[in-house]
C-alpha cells in the first residue's frame, strides 16, 4: 500500500512523504520480515529496483538503454592487453579507492584537469550516491528542475533530502527563485542539473546561464552537480557545460558512449572533494580489468570514432520518430 502510494505521488510530495517515513522509520512489511532495517533501506523499498531484464522487452525511456546494435560497431580491446601500460599481472589485483591511476591520468588529460581531480566510480549512479552520502543529512535540501532524472531524485530522497523541484523556462529554472530559496534556507546542499541534453526534456542550457547558477550557489556554499552522461552525444552543434572546480562537480559515464555493462563512471572536482569521496568509498577501487578496457579505448582513436557514429545513428532515429509523430493523431505537427 505504502509502496504504491509513494510511486504515484508527484515528486515534490514524494519528498515530504519520504522525510516523514524517514523520521518515523517506517518501511513496508517490516513486521512481517521481523527485522529492523535502516531508515534509508526502509525508504528504498518504496521504489522499484533497477530491472534491466524487463526493460529489454520493450521501449523503456526511463532506463535510457543504449541501442545494442551499436555495441558490435566498437572494436573492443583485450581486457588484459599490457600495451595500455598496466602490467597484466596487476589487473586481477585491487587498485586505489579513487580508481586505476593510469585511467585517471588519461581522463585528466582528456578534460584538462589534474589526476587528483578525477575519481572512478561504478557508473554515474555510484558517483551520485557518493555525493549524496558525502553532502546530505536528513532534512537537507536538494534543488533541481521539474522534471528531472528519476534515478537521482530517488537517491537524494532515500538519503533523507527534501527535494525541491523548480519549473523550467526557456533558459532553465528562474535564477531569482533559486536566489530567494538560498536566502531563506541554510540547508541547501546542492543543485543537481543536466545542462547538456537534460533528462527528460532534452533541453540544452547556455554556458552563461549555468555560470550564473554556479555563482549563486557558491555564495551559499552549495555545490552545482552537473550530470554529463549525454554530453558527448550532441545531434546539432556542440553542447556546453562548466569545467569542474570550486563548487562545480561533474559526473561522467562510459555507459552512453561505449556500454553500460562496463559500469564505469567518473567524478571531476576539486582535489579536496575527490579526497573526501575516496574516504567515503573505502574499497579496492572500480575493477582494474574493466578500467583497462576503458583505458585501451581512450588510448586509441576507436572511442572518438564510435562517438561520431553514435551521433549519426541516434540523430537518424530521432528524426525518424519525429516524422512518425508528425503523421500521427496524438500530437500537433510542428
Amino acid at each position: 500500500m505504502a509502496r504504491q502510494y509513494l510511486q504515484a505521488l508527484p515528486w515534490s510530495t514524494k519528498s515530504a512523504f519520504a522525510k516523514e517515513k524517514f523520521d518515523n522509520h517506517e518501511g513496508p512489511n517490516d513486521e512481517a520480515m521481523n527485522m529492523r532495517v535502516s531508515k534509508r533501506s526502509a525508504l528504498a523499498r518504496g521504489f522499484a529496483p533497477f530491472d534491466a531484464s524487463s526493460a529489454r522487452k520493450g521501449i523503456n525511456f526511463g532506463y535510457a538503454l543504449p541501442d545494442p546494435v551499436m555495441f558490435a560497431e566498437l572494436p573492443w580491446p583485450d581486457a588484459f592487453d599490457g600495451r595500455t601500460g598496466v602490467a597484466p599481472a596487476d589487473l586481477p589485483q585491487y587498485t586505489d579507492s579513487a580508481g586505476l591511476p593510469e585511467l585517471r591520468t588519461k581522463l585528466a588529460l582528456r578534460y584538462g584537469v589534474g589526476r587528483d581531480q578525477v575519481m572512478l566510480t561504478g557508473g554515474a549512479s555510484q558517483a551520485l550516491q557518493l555525493l549524496a552520502d558525502g553532502w546530505i543529512d536528513p532534512g537537507d535540501v536538494v534543488l533541481t528542475e521539474d522534471p528531472s532524472y528519476l534515478g537521482a531524485l530517488r537517491m537524494f530522497s532515500i538519503a533523507g533530502a527534501t527535494v525541491v523541484q523548480l519549473g523550467m523556462a526557456a533558459e532553465g529554472v528562474d535564477l531569482n527563485e533559486v536566489e530567494a530559496i538560498l536566502q531563506t534556507s541554510t540547508r541547501v546542499k546542492l543543485f543537481y542539473t543536466m545542462p547538456a541534453f537534460h533528462n527528460p526534456t532534452g533541453h540544452q542550457m547556455s554556458y552563461d546561464y549555468v555560470a550564473k547558477l554556479a555563482a549563486l550557489l557558491a555564495r551559499s556554499g552549495a555545490l552545482l552537480v552537473q550530470d554529463l552522461v549525454y554530453s558527448e552525444l550532441p545531434y546539432n552543434g556542440p553542447a556546453h557545460w562548466l569545467a569542474p572546480g570550486n563548487n562545480v562537480v561533474n559526473v561522467h559515464s562510459i555507459s552512453k558512449i561505449a556500454g553500460p555493462g562496463l559500469r564505469m563512471g567518473w567524478v571531476l572536482a576539486e582535489s579536496d572533494i575527490i579526497n573526501g569521496l575516496a574516504h567515503l568509498k573505502r574499497d579496492g577501487g572500480v575493477s582494474p580489468v574493466l578500467s583497462n578496457v576503458v583505458l585501451g579505448l581512450l588510448q586509441s582513436s576507436a572511442l572518438d570514432s564510435h562517438i561520431t557514429r553514435l551521433r549519426e545513428h541516434y540523430r537518424a532515429k530521432r528524426d525518424g520518430v519525429h516524422r512518425l509523430l508528425q503523421r500521427s493523431r496524438i500530437c500537433e505537427p510542428g
